[in-house]
């Protein structure tokens, strides 16, 4: 550690005690601390590898009537190919009617069927043109839709009737069509206990209603808690059950958290209400993605099951929830989808992953002490990077130090222990890269000693590339390791169930990428100026046209770089850059982050090589584009989501990769400058 973050130019001279080495020992215990919670973070998502593959029993008949396959049948070949668990909507007059168990008709269509048939209603003077009639002659499932509509309208908005000499059983509707036809109306527990029967979990999704009120909540409730063995709650739609009303919501978690049901929270989507019920029930909570409906039109076979793999190994997925594919060009349709299951299940199970009941992350959290003793190495490196811009006394450091402190317990006492997570993180975000590239300065910004910085100095060339490729190894591999103990101690910080399961996140992840760039290239102009008064005096110059290119060059990179970044991006991704991510997936499992490997390390390298050469043009500006390899390692531990060990897997294959490419690069630099040199030399001799 002394080593790491000790000037390369002071050599090997003994460690005094100063209140430097003080820092970087608080940096030492912040970073031992920050192992020992990786380790037991690590036991732990190793036992939470259990993986549910569901799909919706709506989805399963629409697949079953397109190729005239027997309902049951298909369940039972769904089954033995991995689906795990099958997902029940609540009945709706849309769904009940598409299955033949109910008629739906305006009461004005009567006459139209009289024209077929006589159809006699009793007291037939009450019923009115336009009004919507539902005809049923399952008496259990006519009573069970009158008590949904009538707590809905209210009992007077709900007319009973017969038809038919009292065989069929009706209700006349006082309401607005488009809403009714899609209001919940409880599960089919026929359905249910088929389900069951033939082995399988059951998934309920629970539509909220378009009128909160709590009768209508409560009755939901009551309806989910007389149902037995109900594995998981996904809420259907956009909405939770209770949303808008804050007490209602907090009903329904109150409800989930009774009846100890997991409830699952489904990936990029924002459902509204769920992060409500999450904050109070996190310990329930699942991890759920899906590939859309829509996507499904149009995505391949092979590209769906490297994103459920990737879904589970980067981001905690424990629950697949599986559209099928609907639309193919040639082919048995049912075959086709037994074969993409049987393809994802196989493939998780190569991953190590079991499949079955989706597991839960057990309610894990860092001691308060551990928080504050790693925020002490945090506050210790903060410091160091300010000693780098200003020569502060050590009576000013020790107050800096005791005032970061003290923020921290207030902030701790006034906005909570996950807010000082979440600042802790950000700080240590924005600390760590920017030391990783400041305190190996030096392999970037020697001397110069060919003061026509436009060309390399002969000299210089003449030195081997083996001192060349020791000054890039050493210089990106402690660049890697200080980046690596930031993101560790991130890692560290955030573990904590509701981290892991994404419903707290790390806050600020912009700020994260741009700000370490912004100090690094403020400290390059600080350092140029011996005379810091005369800094001021660079807004006054002209500006030239190489400047103006430069500041061009930067904005098309930053915006980018920026735009590039987080989940989402309105760039897309390069076919040959996709191709190239897939390969590395393939062979490396943990794909290493392309700014890492194929921009930061190679730039850093150049850099190091530049000056190695004397040769100076250009390359603060390379210097500072690199710093985003610094920057995306730490980045990679913010998301607390993956597992640690994939982070560490993923970091190393961009550090060895990086190198690789690095090697590559200033190698054919060398020889390019080596061969300049000899012609050079070669002029020189004829000229004699």
């Amino acid at each position: 550690m002394l080593a790491i973050f000790s000037d390369y130019n002071r050599g090997k001279k003994l460690v005094k005690i100063s209140s430097k080495n003080i820092f970087i020992f608080f940096i030492l215990i912040a970073l031992i601390l920050s192992v020992i919670v990786g380790i037991q973070r690590s036991k732990l998502e190793n036992d939470f590898k259990q993986v549910d593959l569901a799909m919706s029993l709506n989805k399963v008949r629409e697949l079953a009537l397109k190729d005239s396959y027997d309902e049951n049948e298909l369940l039972k070949q769904l089954q033995l190919k991995g689906i795990s668990s099958i997902a029940v909507h609540e009945d709706t007059i849309e769904t009940l009617s598409f299955q033949g168990k109910i008629a739906f008709l305006k009461t004005n269509d009567l006459t139209s069927l009289n024209y077929i048939q006589d159809i006699v209603i009793s007291d037939s003077e009450y019923v009115f043109p336009g009004e919507l009639l539902v005809m049923c002659k399952d008496y259990s499932l006519f009573e069970r839709i009158k008590n949904y509509f009538q707590q809905y309208l209210a009992e007077n908005m709900v007319q009973e009737y017969t038809f038919n000499n009292g065989e069929t059983f009706s209700l006349v509707l006082h309401g607005d069509e488009e809403e009714l036809v899609k209001l919940g109306l409880g599960f089919s527990e026929e359905d249910i206990a088929r389900i069951q029967a033939l082995g399988f979990n059951v998934i309920l999704r629970p539509k909220n209603s378009p009128k909160v009120a709590p009768e209508i909540v409560r009755q939901k409730l009551e309806t989910i808690g007389g149902l037995v063995n109900i594995s998981l709650i996904i809420f259907d739609e956009e909405e939770a059950v209770g949303y808008p009303s804050i007490k209602m919501l907090s009903e329904t978690a109150q409800f989930l958290q009774e009846n100890n049901y997991p409830f699952g929270m489904i990936e990029f989507t924002s459902q509204k209400g769920i992060h409500t019920i999450a904050s109070k029930i996190s310990q329930l909570a699942v991890r759920v993605h899906s590939i859309t409906k829509e996507e499904m039109e149009k995505i391949t076979m092979n590209t769906a099951i490297d994103r459920w793999t990737r879904a589970a190994q980067e981001r905690n997925i424990r629950l697949f929830y599986l559209n099928p594919f609907l639309k193919i060009h040639e082919g048995d349709l049912v075959q086709y989808n037994l074969d993409y299951i049987e393809s994802i299940k196989n493939e998780l199970v190569r991953n190590n992953y079991s499949i079955g009941k989706a597991s839960l992350f057990p309610t894990y959290q860092v001691s308060p002490i551990f928080i504050y003793i790693i925020g002490l190495g945090i506050i210790s490196a903060g410091i160091l990077l300010l000693m780098e811009f200003l020569n502060i006394s050590k009576r000013h450091e020790l107050i800096l130090f005791i005032v970061s402190l003290i923020f921290l317990f207030i902030i701790d006492k006034l906005a909570g222990e996950i807010f000082l997570m979440k600042i802790l993180a950000l700080a240590s975000a924005l600390i760590f890269p920017t030391l990783a590239i400041i305190m190996n300065k030096n392999y970037f910004l020697q001397v110069p000693i060919n003061r026509d910085k436009a060309l390399p100095n002969l000299d210089l060339v003449s030195r081997p590339y083996l001192e060349l490729f020791k000054n890039i190894f050493t210089g990106i591999t402690r660049i890697m390791m200080i980046s690596l103990i930031g993101g560790l101690i991130i890692g560290a910080l955030l573990t904590h169930y509701q981290f892991i399961l994404a419903i707290q996140l790390f806050s600020g992840i912009k700020i994260a990428y741009i700000f370490p760039l912004i100090l690094v290239t403020f400290y390059l102009w600080w350092m140029s100026k011996e005379d810091k008064r005369l800094l001021i005096e660079d807004f006054k110059k002209p500006i030239l046209f190489e400047h103006a290119f430069l500041v061009f060059i930067f904005l098309v990179f930053g915006v980018i770089y920026i735009v590039r970044s987080g989940n989402f991006s309105f760039l897309p991704v390069p076919d040959i850059e996709e191709k190239m991510r897939m390969f590395l997936e393939t062979f490396l499992v943990a794909r290493p982050r392309s700014k890492e490997f194929l921009i930061g390390y190679p730039l850093l390298s150049l850099a190091i090589a530049m000056n190695f050469l004397g040769l100076h043009y250009l390359k603060l500006p390379i210097v500072i584009m690199g710093t985003v390899a610094p920057v995306t390692i730490v980045n990679t531990f913010c998301h607390v989501h993956t597992s640690l060990s994939f982070s560490l897997l993923r970091t190393f294959h961009g550090y060895w990769l990086g190198l690789l490419l690095s090697i590559v690069l200033t190698l054919i630099i060398y020889i390019f400058f080596k061969n300049f040199r000899t012609k050079s030399d070669g002029k020189k001799n004829e000229q004699s």
